[in-house]
């Protein structure tokens, strides 16, 4: 039996009349995802920000198209998503961000039919899940500063990334980064803290430990606030240090100095470049697609990696192209006069696109005989899209 169990109130279908009450999302603990403030924060990171538009930027310029028995029905969709395909995918991309992305959509009703004319994102953190009595997402609800609009299945759209088991929330692309995120951060805090050491180094001001009088009669350092004082004229960026040293014969009464570290920074260096590349491989995007120092590494290395990143890509895709048939096409679909149609939006492989691309550059090389090597370019390309080159019965046999 399970330690706890988390309670989930359960709502009526929005068909079936207005929800009683809404699924809130738990905040997560500290240790185990971050929040929504958090991934805000995550994504304005340079280097987050960098993975994301590497991820996204293909699936927005992929093709696209939408498939049914009906060619009418087809068309008639695709003229519609077209002047909105742009915006509604960059910004179903953010359910990557935060596990999940809401929209209200926005019709037109005239002489003509229904038009879809407006996919609206809604913040994440305005917007709850309303669930049916088995748990299906089935519309949401957006809070607003007047107070909270419920929409049903048929005028809004969610959008879930890796929602196992029927997890309505889904979960942050973001979140096996959030660990070398956090660790970056403190690393970057810490190396600009030695820079300024070294830039600035903070003044000590050694003075004769002489006693006074004060106006209650008890002794005090005479030159303490003196040799105060002096450290902030030398250097006002820094805490000032005064300590007191012994007025002995043969040692200077007064002393200056820039307190200087000897701590070599090449360790955090290297911590951050670790860091560094343990984000961007969490965030699943290939190390040579960001970095090209030294160590480069072999072509056939490079080519599995940008393999198995596409990859990566064409399953995000999927993942979207069904939910928006789902979610979008088929009740649009329904709207227009088509009831029960279920047409599916197909957006192009991004791995299936590049080896089109080299199967189609392997043959304007062998049509055009103009590169002087040709036979190895020809053997590379052919590696790559994982072909055999028979070898021309017009060479030589190779000599024993």
């Amino acid at each position: 039996m399970p330690l706890f169990r988390r309670k989930v109130k359960k709502l009526a279908a929005p068909r079936m009349g207005r929800p009683r009450s809404v699924n809130i999302r738990p905040a997560p603990a500290t240790s185990g995802s971050p929040n929504l403030a958090v991934l805000r924060r995550m994504r304005r990171h340079g280097l987050v920000a960098a993975c994301l538009n590497v991820i996204k930027g293909p699936i927005v310029g992929a093709e696209w198209d939408i498939t049914d028995p009906d060619d009418g029905l087809a068309q008639a969709l695709i003229e519609q998503l077209r002047p909105l395909w742009r915006r509604l995918m960059s910004q179903a991309l953010t359910a990557l961000d935060f596990g999940y992305a809401a929209f209200e959509l926005v019709y037109d009703a005239d002489g003509d039919g229904v038009r879809l004319i407006e996919t609206r994102a809604l913040d994440p953190g305005t917007v709850e899940a309303l669930l049916d009595d088995h748990g299906r997402v089935g519309g949401l609800r957006w809070r607003g500063v007047d107070g909270s609009v419920d929409l049903d299945a048929e005028k809004s759209l969610w959008l879930v990334h890796a929602g196992e088991f029927g997890d309505p929330w889904g979960e942050s692309h973001l979140t096996p980064a959030w660990p070398f995120w956090q660790a970056l951060t403190y690393a970057v805090v810490y190396g600009n803290r030695w820079l300024e050491r070294h830039a600035l180094p903070p003044a000590v001001v050694r003075y004769p430990a002489e006693l006074a009088v004060d106006g209650e009669g008890k002794p005090t350092p005479a030159n303490e606030t003196r040799a105060l004082e002096l450290a902030k004229r030398v250097n006002s960026e820094h805490p000032a240090v005064a300590l007191p040293q012994p007025a002995e014969a043969g040692q200077p009464g007064w002393e200056i100095e820039l307190l200087q570290g000897a701590a070599d920074v090449g360790p955090l260096l290297d911590w951050v470049g670790y860091l560094s590349r343990m984000l961007v491989t969490s965030l699943f995007v290939p190390e040579k697609a960001l970095y090209q120092d030294g160590d480069r590494g072999s072509l056939s290395l490079v080519s599995e990696q940008v393999n198995t990143f596409l990859l990566t890509l064409d399953g995000i895709a999927r993942e979207l192209a069904e939910q928006i048939s789902t979610g979008l096409l088929q009740p649009l679909a329904g709207l227009i006069g088509y009831e029960g149609a279920r047409p599916s939006l197909v957006i192009a492989s991004m791995a299936g696109s590049r080896r089109e691309m080299y199967r189609e550059l392997l043959i304007e090389l062998i049509k055009g005989d103009k590169i002087e090597n040709l036979n190895l370019v020809v053997e590379q390309i052919a590696a790559e899209l994982g072909l055999t080159v028979a070898p021309d019965e017009d060479d030589p046999a190779p000599e024993d």
